[in-house]
């Protein structure tokens, strides 16, 4: 029996190995038949001139808001007063909290003397009055009013100086570098920022959609009808896309505005401080956005029908592994140039088991004109362990049984 058993036992290793060393052969053949080429079309290039040549505004700056990319640009960074500005990051932290769901459009302040003692533009709120949130953020998305905003300030943050430390901290997250705030309001002394700032404040609050609908309004009332409010933003009612954001206008800020619209996949962000006028802020916020939409348009990468999808593992438990492209996001081409981008790639023919999901096993890059404007990373799908002594008998079990 004992002779028996070592017999036994040396045909099922020879068998385990002959299997195994199969799988090894069975691997570097499929890996030939996996190894693809991707070849590219040229086309012609498109020039895009310089669109601010005579603006009347000091600084200025156009961004697409899903990439982050700067299309124009006029002194971005220059330092100018905050003013009504400083209302969209209140906005922000409100809608911030009601996403988490500390805080919704129902709940009600109470008016704070701090809220009624402020002045300049307000909806004339009145000390201990009860106001719900929604109506707040009408009074401070349509109408600048600084009372509504310090009262939703207040109940967004417990309190006016905890307000203003939020807004701060939350500038200097997104980046903000060039922005401080010495009030909610944004209309005392001290309060600063600059046309990028805005735009990076902007591109973050256009991404909650709950806020478009006050953003785009043109006429609406609070307290009853008892407060009127009037957009300063006449681009909601007179340009096709627009989806927010805010308007203003001082005496040494000039007229300033921030505007942003959508066209197809593109969302855009102009914002200008310092125009000579209310008509001159209109006209070439919207001269902006149309050179925007006319000059530039959005690509979304699309992997090659010919990308190695799937790549060969020798040694492992599977005989192979599915791939997929990591790191590839929309950018900003040309507007007609996309015909122009050229893709390429590589990926291993084959891997030594174990191989771990998000294992990086070749790259692909997109280029135009020979320089790459984006690049990304082939990688394993799943975890495919070694193979061992049981799992090789279990695959020649199931072999055998499937015969």
């Amino acid at each position: 029996m004992k002779i028996l058993r070592k017999i036994c036992s040396a045909v099922l290793c020879a068998a385990v190995a002959l299997f195994m060393v199969c799988s090894f052969a069975e691997g570097r053949e499929k890996a030939g038949a996996l190894s693809l080429q991707w070849e590219s079309v040229p086309t012609d290039t498109v020039a895009v001139s310089d669109m601010l040549e005579g603006l009347t505004a000091r600084s200025a700056v156009v961004t697409e808001m899903t990439t982050g990319r700067v299309l124009f640009e006029k002194e971005p960074q220059e330092q100018c007063e905050c003013g009504h500005y400083a209302k969209l990051m209140v906005l922000l932290l409100t809608a911030e909290k009601i996403d988490c769901g500390e805080l919704s459009m129902s709940d009600m302040a109470v008016v704070s003397e701090y809220a009624n003692s402020q002045q300049g533009s307000q909806i004339w709120l009145d000390k201990g009055e009860k106001i719900s949130v929604e109506e707040l953020v009408k009074s401070v998305s349509i109408g600048n009013a600084n009372d509504g905003c310090a009262a939703l300030a207040e109940k967004v943050a417990g309190s006016y100086e905890e307000a203003v430390k939020l807004m701060n901290s939350r500038a200097k997250l997104l980046g903000m570098k060039d922005t401080f705030y010495t009030d909610c309001t944004g209309m005392g002394e001290g309060n600063v920022t600059t046309a990028f700032d805005t735009a990076l404040l902007c591109s973050e609050v256009a991404k909650y959609k709950n806020l478009t609908p006050y953003l785009t309004c043109w006429l609406d009332n609070v307290r009853d009808g008892k407060a009127e409010l009037v957009n300063l933003n006449r681009l909601v009612r007179t340009y096709k896309g627009i989806t927010g954001m805010k308007a203003w206008g001082g005496e040494k800020a000039g007229s300033c505005i921030a505007a942003t619209a959508a066209k197809g996949d593109m969302s855009v962000c102009v914002v200008l401080n310092g125009c000579g006028s209310q008509e001159d802020m209109n006209a070439e916020a919207k001269k902006l956005l149309e050179l925007a939409f006319d000059t530039y348009e959005l690509y979304t990468p699309e992997l090659p029908d010919d990308m190695v999808k799937e790549t060969v593992v020798c040694g492992g438990e599977e005989l192979s592994v599915k791939l997929a492209a990591d790191g590839l996001y929309p950018i900003v081409i040309p507007r007609g140039t996309y015909r122009m981008v050229e893709c390429s790639f590589t990926a291993a023919d084959r891997l030594d088991a174990p191989v771990k999901k998000g294992d990086t096993v070749g790259k692909i890059e997109y280029t135009m004109g020979g320089e790459v404007i984006l690049s990304g990373k082939i990688v394993a799908c799943k975890d495919v362990k070694k193979m061992n002594f049981l799992c090789g008998i279990k695959k020649l079990v199931y072999n055998l049984l499937s015969m």
